[in-house]
């Protein structure tokens, strides 16, 4: 009889893995790698496209639409599914 030994190792298995997966036993902390992990301070200058007014305008407004579409689209899906969630209710409460 062995009284479970599989779930005793296996659980010693998972254990092991667990403090393998540690943030602490990973090499960036144990050795001096701390520019790897953090910055100088010093921060690139970002190039953006330059975008006349009426171009600015256009996509601005292109945004818009979509979001509103988005959202027009999400309302549809939360009335039907709330309608839907209504219509089974009183056929299973009945």
């Amino acid at each position: 009889m062995s009284g479970g030994a599989g779930h005793v190792a296996d659980m010693n298995n998972r254990m092991k893995q667990n403090r393998s997966m540690k943030t602490s036993n990973k090499p960036k902390f144990k050795s001096n790698n701390r520019d790897l992990n953090f910055s100088s301070g010093e921060s690139e200058k970002l190039n953006f496209k330059k975008v006349s007014e009426e171009e600015l305008t256009r996509i601005k407004t292109e945004i818009r639409k979509k979001a509103e579409s988005e959202r027009k689209k999400e309302r549809i899906i939360f009335a039907l599914t709330v309608l839907i969630l209504i219509i089974i209710l009183t056929i299973f409460l009945n």
